[in-house]
């Protein structure tokens, strides 16, 4: 195994070892830099490290598993060849209010159109509102959904969704039905769809820019907890989170507890007293929640500072673009370099590194021959 790994394809690995999940990937983390381990090391299990870290029997196993069926590299090579985009906590592109939260997922799979870390990624992610419900979507919903959406969209809002049937669904799809962009977080790996019904939606979706994400591995199937789980990156990706219809206990409410966790806004929507899927928005608004009768309500609720982190977003990109052109000089004077060398005397970190030169080769600037990259001439 080569001493200098992919740092993306070694947290894309991490994931997919039985045991590890966000808190004890992050511990493996910091656990490798304080001893001063490489990626590579502790792969190796050097000095013990899984012993000392305490690592099941059952973790170690799948590590081992995973070195002897997997070359970590075609792994991540054979992930983005079938549309699967990866992203890392590490990486500038990944959403900062998602990762502002105690537990957000070290490594996000993406299937979009946009390029993970364009200029319109970064716009739709700071733009976002999520909007949540049952279901049970009823007729009053419905009309709620298509009164308050459009004009959330016309004021450039992204409406983050969970992509199940009833009023996700719905708010995705009044989004982009009238020119706006949706986000949709999924309790599944992308090898799956649940239900198996929307599948031929979700193609759709992705056909008109939405984008898709997921913690899970692709091969990962739908499970209730997947989707419990799923609410606090709903919750997460947001400065406030609205809550079309709900019962008195529902998956919604945990969205809107995540939120109010997370110390952003939670909003709800009142209805017919008659309606048992306004008991829930009831609740919310009786324990604080803000209180929405129209469109307006809600921008006023979710006016911020979003054109500060889109003037961010747009100094990032510059401050990149510069770095590309370090790396195609240096290129010009030394036509064949390998990765490490690119490393050597640059002010990069790896997965920044791995990240330029990633854009570059989709660019069609730079091409890698036996492990160096060198110009296209």
């Amino acid at each position: 195994m080569k001493k200098s790994i992919n740092r993306k394809a070694f947290l894309l690995a991490l994931t997919s070892f039985s045991g590890v999940g966000p808190k004890t990937l992050l511990k493996i983390l910091n656990v490798c830099q304080k001893r001063g381990l490489r990626n590579s090391e502790f792969l190796a299990n050097k000095d013990h490290i899984w012993q000392e870290m305490l690592l099941s029997e059952k973790t170690i196993d799948s590590i081992r598993n995973f070195k002897k069926e997997h070359n970590l590299l075609d792994n991540l090579s054979s992930l983005e060849a079938s549309g699967v985009q990866i992203l890392t906590f590490e990486e500038k592109a990944y959403p900062q209010l998602l990762l502002e939260t105690e537990d957000f997922p070290p490594v996000l799979f993406v299937k979009s159109q946009l390029k993970v870390g364009s200029k319109a990624w970064q716009v739709a992610f700071a733009q976002t509102i999520s909007i949540v419900g049952t279901r049970k979507m009823t007729a009053y919903g419905q009309l709620v959904i298509r009164e308050l959406v459009p004009p959330l969209v016309s004021a450039g809002r992204v409406v983050v969704s969970g992509f199940m049937y009833g009023v996700d669904l719905a708010a995705a799809q009044i989004a982009l039905k009238n020119g706006g962009q949706t986000i949709a977080v999924l309790g599944f790996g992308f090898d799956h769809c649940f239900p198996s019904s929307q599948k031929k939606i979700m193609q759709e979706f992705l056909e008109r820019g939405a984008i898709f994400l997921s913690e899970f591995a692709p091969e990962t199937l739908a499970k209730a907890s997947n989707f419990v789980t799923r609410n606090r990156i709903v919750a997460g990706l947001s400065k406030a989170t609205l809550v079309i219809e709900a019962a008195k206990r529902s998956g919604s409410h945990i969205t809107a507890n995540y939120a109010n966790d997370y110390g952003r806004i939670v909003m709800a929507v009142p209805g017919p007293i008659t309606n048992p899927f306004s008991e829930g928005t009831k609740v919310l608004i009786s324990q604080g929640a803000t209180l929405v009768n129209n469109a307006s309500d809600v921008l006023k609720g979710i006016a911020d500072d979003y054109h500060f982190q889109l003037c961010d977003s747009v100094k990032n990109e510059q401050e990149e673009t510069d770095k590309s052109k370090t790396l195609l000089e240096k290129l010009t004077f030394y036509p064949e370099l390998t990765f490490d060398d690119l490393m050597k005397n640059n002010n990069f970190i790896e997965s920044e590194l791995n990240q330029l030169l990633f854009d570059l080769e989709l660019q069609g600037k730079i091409i890698k021959k036996w492990g160096k990259y060198c110009l296209v001439s």
